[in-house]
Formats: structure tokens, C-alpha cells, sequence
């Protein structure tokens, strides 16, 4: 293949996923993720925390909830994890939490180790089948759902949410009501 004809394949790729961003009604988040507009009910959640306790999305019905799917053989949740840290920290007491999803991992040792380096103050639910993650309809790691106070699920970022302030735009304006329209960055 000439110099020419990989230019023009590398252009048409490009082209094509541009037109599928734009097709599906997302907009890129500041830092890669893919922020969506959704309005569907949370589905359930409800499982064994990471220490072994139950533990229920149900139980925050009331608040404006944050479910993070993450992994921690995952670079980008790895590269998320201490701004999600800061946001929940920022928001304690105003009427959000947060509750982890924790796929595909068939030990709790990894997952607790993270939890504890990374200082995370909200749980998360061992999900080793990958089940709860499924039901949210994530297309991959890192994954990340903003649930309004009656359990319906208002945004979603797939891929890195490394932007505080993307994801402190999308819990504001999910606290206020204000759910229309496309989030700002």
C-alpha cells in the first residue's frame, strides 16, 4: 500500500468515528470520556460489599448517587481513582454518595488493597461475574453512572472521568433537577 492510501484509510477511520460520537448523541468529556444523557432506572444492585457486608444501591434512594465501575487491573480507573476520592470528599453531606461496582475479580484481596491505598470512602459491591456491571450497560472500564434522588440514571461518562469538574458539573446539575440539555465540561 503507497504512502497515500494509508493517509486516506487513517482519514476515513477517523471520519467514521467521529460521525459514530456524533450519531449516538454523546459529547467528549475534557479529558476522553464520553459523556452520555440517559434517562433509566438504576437497575438493581445489590450483592456483597468488598468486606463482606450486604450492601444495596437501593440503600441511597433519596440522594443523588455516583456508581463508579471500576477494576483495578484498569489504568484509567487507576489514573480516576483519586479525583473520584476528592469529589465524594467535597460532597459528603450534601445529599450524594458514591458506591463502587467492582467486576470481574474473583478475590477481594486486590480490591481492598486499592480501596485502602487510595483512601476510598464509599463501598463497593463485589461483582466477580461482572452481572451488576452488565446491567448498567457499560461498554467498558472505567464506567461511570450519575443517579438522581428517585433512582433514575441521568448521565453516564464510559472511559476516563479525570475531570473533577466534569463530574462536579454532572452531580450539580443532577442535585438542582436540571437534567436537560448536554453537560457542560
Amino acid at each position: 500500500m503507497g504512502r497515500d492510501t494509508v493517509e486516506l484509510v487513517r482519514t476515513l477511520l477517523a471520519i467514521a468515528a467521529c460521525l459514530t460520537l456524533f450519531a449516538t448523541g454523546s459529547c467528549s468529556g475534557t479529558n476522553g470520556g464520553i459523556v452520555r444523557i440517559e434517562d433509566r432506572p438504576l437497575p438493581a444492585l445489590e450483592g456483597r460489599g468488598l468486606d463482606g457486608a450486604p450492601l444495596s444501591a437501593a440503600a441511597f434512594r433519596g440522594k443523588v448517587l455516583v456508581v463508579s465501575v471500576w477494576a483495578t487491573w484498569c489504568l484509567d480507573c487507576e489514573h480516576d481513582q483519586p479525583g473520584f476520592v476528592r469529589v465524594a470528599g467535597r460532597y459528603a453531606g450534601k445529599g450524594v454518595a458514591f458506591l463502587g461496582v467492582n467486576p470481574e475479580e474473583t478475590s477481594t484481596a486486590q480490591p481492598l488493597a486499592w480501596v485502602q491505598h487510595y483512601g476510598v470512602p464509599y463501598p463497593s459491591i463485589e461483582d466477580p461475574s461482572g452481572r451488576f456491571a452488565a446491567s448498567l450497560g457499560y461498554t467498558g472500564l472505567p464506567a461511570t453512572y450519575v443517579v438522581d434522588r428517585a433512582g433514575t440514571i441521568r448521565y453516564s461518562i464510559i472511559g476516563s472521568t479525570t475531570s473533577e469538574a466534569t463530574l462536579s458539573s454532572l452531580i450539580d446539575r443532577t442535585l438542582s433537577g436540571d437534567v436537560s440539555g448536554t453537560p457542560s465540561p
